[in-house]
């Protein structure tokens, strides 16, 4: 594995180079077809012909270049995806990795972790596969996704907004095909042999209050649902997650001081923001993973600790979803 991982990371450095050529590329063009007719005005005919010869010179060059690029993304995917699938293999013999896998929109409007499908509208969601994981008599399904909420009108409204995301943020982002979403990572759900009183809603306490598709989620629930704030004896787990609900005797119930303290030490560990709910027969859960969930992250191309924490994450779903009963 560990030259599997070395082949991966020399692969990802090499089309991080063409990426920042190419997409650098891509910006200085931008620029130069909005001003370059100012700069070459009082330019006599033989250098205008001189820049034109430059120009298909830079133009064949660039068209290799991202030739080259796209062919070592789709190396650079196939081999990431084949390793997952071994890693999700050996670690969860019971799996099914699924690298084409879809996730359930009606699953991820239900959850209301990415906004209340009743006041606004679905948020478009892209998958990078998914893990099937047995749960006793049900299956979890555990998804790699990306969201891009459609009541962000700042894409249409404001050009510079789109240029950012589709040429800018590729060049310092972790993942080209993230550029464009506002949340990249594990979204799973799992049904249950309980079936939860109304909702029960966990946010991380530090976004609870920022603006967003959090801010505007809970906001929309407060309105329609009558929603409220639930306040819990446990300051260590009130520190990390802001919990709501229609009924505060259920989410004391689903909440008990066993599960928050499991909730607390797997946020601890990973030391990553979760968004759990509980609605119907359902448990729904996620968290942010940059460099994508069913991707090798970064660091873990140096060592092998981030795939310890692939494995709690999908363990701990599991026994959160064994234990609501």
């Amino acid at each position: 594995m560990n030259r599997e991982l070395t082949r991966i990371a020399r692969l990802r450095r090499v089309v991080r180079v063409l990426l920042v050529i190419v997409y650098s590329a891509t910006l200085v063009w931008f620029v130069f077809c909005l001003f370059g007719g100012y700069l070459l005005a009082s330019a006599d005919y033989a250098t205008n012909v001189q820049t034109s010869q430059y120009i298909l010179y830079g133009f064949i060059f660039f068209c290799v270049l991202h030739f080259a690029l796209m062919r070592g993304l789709q190396s650079l995917g196939g081999q990431e995806t084949a390793l997952m699938g071994r890693i999700v293999g050996e670690l969860f013999p019971e799996a099914r990795f699924n690298p084409a896998g879809g996730v359930d929109r009606e699953a991820l409007a239900e959850s209301r972790l990415f906004g209340d499908a009743s006041t606004l509208p679905s948020p478009e969601a892209t998958s990078y596969g998914r893990v099937e994981l047995p749960v006793g008599e049900q299956t979890m399904q555990i998804c790699d996704v990306g969201i891009t909420p459609q009541h962000d009108k700042g894409l249409a409204a404001n050009p510079l907004t789109m240029l950012y995301r589709s040429i800018v943020r590729p060049i310092f982002g972790t993942r080209i095909e993230s550029s464009m979403h506002t949340f990249r990572g594990m979204f799973g759900y799992c049904r249950t042999q309980r079936r939860f009183k109304g909702y029960v809603l966990l946010l991380p306490d530090h976004l609870e209050d920022k603006l967003g598709y959090l801010a505007q989620s809970v906001q929309s629930i407060r309105q329609k649902n009558g929603a409220k704030f639930v306040h819990l004896e446990d300051p260590e787990f009130e520190s990390l997650f802001a919990v709501y609900a229609d009924d505060e005797v259920e989410a004391r119930m689903v909440l008990t001081p066993a599960t928050m303290r499991r909730m607390t030490g797997l946020r601890r560990s990973f030391n990553r923001d979760l968004m759990i709910s509980f609605r119907g027969d359902t448990l729904y859960f996620a968290s942010g993973t940059p460099d994508g969930f069913l991707r090798p992250g970064r660091r873990s191309l140096a060592d092998e600790r981030l795939l310890e924490q692939l494995y709690r994450e999908i363990d701990f779903c599991r026994t959160v979803g064994a234990e609501m009963k």
